[in-house]
């Protein structure tokens, strides 16, 4: 219960009326994601009336020009110099000096937080003292030391690539994706998606069965500095959810260590598979994994859940002192609050679409244009009579189809 104190120490901070502080919070703990706690046009909440568009090029510039900027004599004001240039390219309103000033300390707050986080949570350089699950997950990306063939033709189509993401606390792999092209944001998004959600119904259509209850919200995620890692769709989606992101120091990959042990225990297992590369580019092309590779991706995606889902949760861990990572799940699971997608029937697509890549655009007399591809929504004509800017959010591999937002809380499909 929040106490009449805690309420009025919370609308000091908030500069509102205490009873106000009640309302966001059941509407918070109904709907437990950012965005419920936006302004309705009836009321206020300070510094959060800004236009999503405007949100987006405030975070553009924020995390991706101003790092980019060796020296600038007044960072201040070049930072917003820069904020209204873009807005106005885009026909947005401007935000005040006073508003992006607000965002820039919040977001440098943020990332000193997250920075202090880092030593504190060590026991061991590269070693994390996490007591629950879903307080710290690990993602990587690795290319597979395999060679996969086309389902239609049976040639060689190359290595695929494996994301996983890892619990530290209990060591439980918590989803992982296979695909043929290079990580990017979407990647990501699709991953987290795995990790948020049951796993039976894509158990199902891979067709494995396999006890795999493991899945959550996670608080933070442990990263590298990989491009798709910084992307304004993935701090855009992990603001909205409440996930807060923490990179690894340059130069130092033993601070990734436990998914990095896993990746190796992985890849040794893979050896053994036909069309094998094996690890190292020394003898590659005596071993002629080419005349003996025959798996297709979606067989491989099925040894790989097998292998995760029936073998490596249930095999004793060292490093959990010889307990499997399902039971530590379930033993630390039992003790913990962990945080799952609201229970609403389009939940699984919104969480998708916060963390899907962003453009900018205005539309046009066509429509909207987006990659030489034109989409066209009846709303498409009031927009245009407006000259409104919207967000659009795509899937770089099914461009049938994507998700826009003039502005409000919610996204159409176009």
């Amino acid at each position: 219960m929040l106490s009449r104190e805690q309420a009025k120490r919370a609308a000091q901070l908030l500069n509102v009326h205490w009873a106000t502080v009640y309302r966001l919070r059941r509407r918070f703990l109904a709907n437990p994601v950012t965005s419920t706690l936006q302004p309705s046009p009836c009321g206020r909440i300070p510094g959060g009336r800004l236009d999503a568009a405007v949100e987006t090029v405030i975070d553009d510039v924020v995390h991706e020009w101003l790092p980019a900027q060796r020296q600038l004599a007044h960072p201040a004001t070049d930072l917003v110099l820069e904020i209204k240039r873009r807005c106005a390219v885009v026909g947005l309103d401007s935000p005040s000096r006073s508003t992006v000033a607000r965002r820039w300390t919040a977001y440098r707050q943020q990332d000193a937080l997250a920075r202090a986080a880092l030593p504190e949570s060590m026991v061991a350089p590269g070693t994390f003292g996490v007591r629950y699950p879903l307080d710290i997950v690990q993602i990587d990306h690795t290319q597979a030391d395999i060679l996969l063939v086309s389902e239609l033709d049976g040639q060689v189509i190359g290595r695929p690539w494996l994301s996983l993401a890892l619990d530290v606390a209990s060591r439980c792999v918590l989803g992982f994706y296979l695909g043929m092209e290079r990580p990017g944001a979407a990647t990501v998004g699709l991953l987290l998606t795995r990790v948020a959600l049951p796993k039976a119904s894509w158990l199902a259509k891979i067709g494995v069965e396999a006890d795999w209850p493991m899945r959550g919200i996670p608080r933070v995620l442990h990263l590298d500095n990989a491009a798709e890692f910084k992307s304004r769709a993935l701090r855009s989606g992990c603001r909205e959810y409440g996930i807060d992101l923490m990179y690894r120091p340059v130069g130092k990959p033993h601070f990734g260590g436990h998914i990095e042990r896993l990746n190796r225990t992985l890849m040794e297992r893979v050896r053994g598979l036909p069309g094998a590369t094996g690890s190292s580019a020394k003898g590659r092309k005596a071993r002629q994994a080419e005349k003996t590779a025959s798996l297709t991706l979606r067989d491989f995606e099925q040894w790989m859940t097998i292998e995760i889902g029936r073998r490596y949760h249930q095999s004793p861990h060292r490093g959990l002192s010889e307990l499997p990572p399902a039971e530590k799940w379930r033993e630390l699971s039992s003790s913990a609050e962990a945080r799952y997608l609201p229970n609403a029937p389009d939940a699984e697509l919104q969480f998708l679409i916060r963390f899907l890549p962003v453009e900018l655009r205005t539309i046009q007399a066509d429509g909207l244009n987006l990659f030489r591809i034109r989409y066209w929504h009846p709303l498409f004509a009031a927009w245009r009579e407006t000259r409104r800017a919207v967000t659009v959010r795509y899937h770089p591999e099914d461009l049938s189809r994507v998700f826009v937002s003039a502005g409000k809380k919610s996204y159409i499909e176009v």
